[in-house]
């Protein structure tokens, strides 16, 4: 009924209109541009993975890299009708595992505070909240 594949750039328009009907997923514009997402699969092939509904639909994504020190986790979205199937708990364990294999210890992500069934899913993962740390961001490019 499920299936758990590979994200290829093939899978683009799909998994962007995913993205931007799901409550609690932040774009930001170029970032996930059809050349970026192509870009960030060439280099995190094993640790991009979609789920598939009979086959046919996407109904839900993770994408994960690493800087070689650090694994990083976004966008893991699964369409609301189809939640609470232990969808998004195999995409994390795919990216768990796979990360685990590029020799990865530790994983971060973030998730927007008003986001609470994003952040009821990270807690019961097992990721916690590091209130000693201020996150940062700064564009340098438009």
């Amino acid at each position: 009924m499920y299936e758990i594949k590979k994200m290829t750039i093939k899978d683009y328009k799909e998994i962007i209109h995913l993205w931007e009907n799901t409550d609690g997923v932040g774009l930001s514009g170029n970032d996930e541009s059809e050349q970026s997402i192509k870009h960030f699969l060439k280099k995190n092939p094993n640790t991009c993975f979609i789920a598939k509904y009979k086959k046919r639909e996407i109904i839900g994504t993770i994408m994960a890299g690493n800087d070689g020190r650090r694994g990083h986790i976004y966008h893991l979205t699964v369409k609301p009708e189809h939640r609470k199937n232990g969808i998004g708990r195999k995409l994390l364990e795919k990216v768990e595992k796979g990360l685990q294999k590029e020799g990865i210890r530790k994983i971060l992500l973030v998730v927007f505070k008003e986001n609470s069934i994003g952040n009821i899913f990270w807690e019961e993962a097992g990721y916690t909240t590091r209130e000693d740390l201020n996150y940062r961001n700064k564009q340098i490019m438009e």
